[in-house]
């Protein structure tokens, strides 16, 4: 299955709008989960249906939020895991990893 672009930004509309819904009818912290949680929809829209998501193995060390926000957008990730010689090391001290964490950190502080 694959969904034409306008297809694609017709999902990623009725998005934001229900989420300017709940806005106005649940607490801050639950609309951020929800915001979050349709963000990820649409960053997996572009992948749907392309048939070139990566099936690597989860590096030792790397949480399942880890694995499912950076991991698997990541292109140093193979078929047989983490290619990047840090997280091998290092397991979490990659840049991605840490870049998304600064971010999480931004967010709950209300910087962005």
């Amino acid at each position: 299955m694959s969904l034409s672009s306008e297809e694609k930004s017709l999902i990623s509309e009725a998005l934001q709008v229900y989420v300017q819904i709940l806005a106005s009818r649940m607490p801050q912290n639950q609309v951020q989960q929800v915001a979050q949680a349709a963000q990820n929809i649409v960053n997996k829209l572009d992948n749907l249906g392309s048939g070139t998501g990566k099936k690597g193995n989860k590096p030792a060390g790397i949480t399942d939020e880890w694995y499912k926000n950076v991991c698997l957008n990541c292109d140093k990730l193979g078929p047989g895991g983490c290619t990047d010689k840090v997280t091998e090391k290092y397991p979490g001290k990659c840049d991605p990893i840490l870049h998304y964490e600064n971010q999480k950190a931004k967010k709950k502080k209300g910087l962005f």
